[in-house]
């Protein structure tokens, strides 16, 4: 009897055996941002100063863990939710976990496949290059009318990323219309190289989308109107049939200090309800210093052109857009930020400095906005 006994606790460990052997990790993490802004031009009502948040990253919080299945394979998972601290709402078109909600499989040999509501890569490898990518949405370019500030991600999509091999990355997406009858219909194509190496990071992606506007509908969409310039950037647009975004970019690092430099180019098919594109170009140029290891100088300078389809104005927009901060770190987990954004326009469009709430555009072809903010990382 003892010996059956003994057989059966030992029959009853090699089955348990990949449960107990097997580890599993679930991390809680998150960012809380906020601030005071200033505009001196909100819609011709005069200056505005309100709490802002989500300007220096998004505030969030999320679940991100890991399973070891053996072999080198992990199963891997990560749920974020946006938010507002001012007023507790949720972020991001009011969705539970709308900044990110992925699962996947990842071998440090084989690389990582997941799938889900997820980046692309204008946002993971592109973004790097440009100052909203590095210090916040209000450096965007203008209305982040190439996604480099993730106004939305990508639903309904399979992403596969390469491990790092020399320096080199490749990441590509694809995102499935789900539509009956069409399989280009609400579709995502997105594909990104980077190389790091040293002090050096250099970047170039592509992304292809069918009506965006359908697709993404926490974008900055504006239904398709005569006068455009009356709603910044994305009044050139309205619901197109298509956007595609080519850009891009690197940084350098020089001891203390750190260069960046980058263009995209971002295409609208039937634009505005028309048959022709309008066609948005972004030069950006960019500097940062360190004073000393807990105090950082940044500033540069983007120029954006605009080739509009109805174009009312007959202007040929262009955009100028200055901007500078400061920050410093407390903390590892906390730092001050204080910057300034001037931007000014000609050819018939309006200033309107991204993500500038609680201020509209301006009523003329200048905007200034400063801001104070403070961010914790936990």
């Amino acid at each position: 009897m003892g010996t059956l006994k003994q057989s059966v606790f030992a029959v009853s460990l090699s089955l348990l055996s990949p449960l107990v052997l097997a580890q599993s990790s679930v991390t809680l993490y998150g960012i809380v941002e906020d601030g005071i802004t200033y505009v001196n031009n909100s819609g011709g009502k005069g200056g505005v100063v309100a709490l802002t948040s989500s300007i220096a990253q998004g505030n969030r919080w999320g679940l991100q863990g890991a399973e070891d299945l053996g072999g080198g394979w992990k199963t891997i998972f990560k749920l974020e939710n946006g938010f507002n601290p001012n007023n507790g709402k949720l972020g991001n078109g009011g969705l539970l976990f709308g900044r990110t909600a992925y699962v996947g499989l990842t071998s440090d040999r084989f690389g990582t496949l997941t799938v889900g509501r997820q980046y692309d890569a204008v946002p993971d490898f592109y973004a790097l290059t440009t100052m909203n990518g590095n210090w916040g949405a209000y450096f965007s370019h203008v209305n982040d009318i190439d996604n480099s500030d993730s106004t939305y991600r990508i639903n309904n999509s399979l992403k596969y990323a390469t491990p790092t091999l020399g320096g080199l990355q490749f990441e590509a997406l694809y995102a499935l219309g789900g539509v009956p009858g069409s399989i280009a219909a609400n579709s995502t194509v997105s594909a990104g190289l980077r190389y790091s190496s040293g002090p050096l990071y250099v970047a170039a992606v592509y992304t292809s989308s069918k009506q965006p506007a359908t697709q993404f509908p926490d974008g900055n969409w504006v239904a398709n109107e005569a006068h455009p310039s009356i709603n910044g950037a994305f009044g050139y647009v309205g619901h197109p049939a298509s956007m595609q975004v080519a850009g891009v970019g690197g940084t350098y690092q020089i001891g203390a200090a750190r260069l960046g430099i980058s263009y995209d180019n971002v295409r609208f098919a039937s634009a505005n309800g028309t048959n022709s594109s309008s066609i948005f170009n972004n030069y950006e140029v960019w500097g940062q210093y360190y004073i000393t290891p807990s105090v950082a100088l940044a500033g540069g300078y983007t120029f954006t052109t605009v080739a509009a389809a109805n174009d009312s104005d007959g202007g040929h927009p262009k955009y100028h857009q200055f901007n500078i901060i400061a920050d410093w770190f407390l903390s590892k987990r906390t730092d001050l930020q204080l910057l300034a954004v001037l931007q000014t326009t000609s050819g018939g469009a309006f200033a309107d400095i991204y993500n500038g709430y609680p201020a509209t555009q301006s009523s003329t072809n200048r905007q200034i906005l400063t801001r104070l903010g403070i961010r914790h990382k936990f």
